[in-house]
């Protein structure tokens, strides 16, 4: 089970840095501190991280039992897909809600 886990963590989290890759134009973003707001940019380390623990949730809960190793990566696989979609359209979303407020300014000025 162990190894299961490993497996699914590692593949999940290999699609996230693939994601972040086509992402950001085949370039990795390394972690970074941000000054406003105050904290830490994970960069491609947190799409490594979501996608891992997305196929690890996928393989305990969904598939708790796959019975070849390529069902296996193909769970991860999605699993890790799954995950950094729902990271990008959060990222759309963001930036939806920053243009409409722009153009309510200039609308005002």
């Amino acid at each position: 089970m162990l190894m299961t886990l490993l497996t699914a963590g590692l593949v999940g989290g290999i699609t996230g840095i693939i994601s972040h890759l086509l992402r950001n134009g085949k370039v990795l973003v390394f972690p970074k501190k941000r000054i406003k707001p105050r904290g830490i940019y994970l960069g491609f380390i947190a799409d490594f991280l979501v996608g891992g623990a997305a196929a690890i949730f996928a393989v305990t809960y969904l598939v708790p039992n796959p019975e070849e190793m390529r069902q296996l990566i193909g769970i991860s696989i999605l699993a890790g897909m799954g995950a950094e979609n729902v990271l990008l359209q959060r990222e759309l979303n963001t930036e939806k809600a920053k243009s409409e407020s722009l153009d309510r300014i200039n609308k005002r000025l």
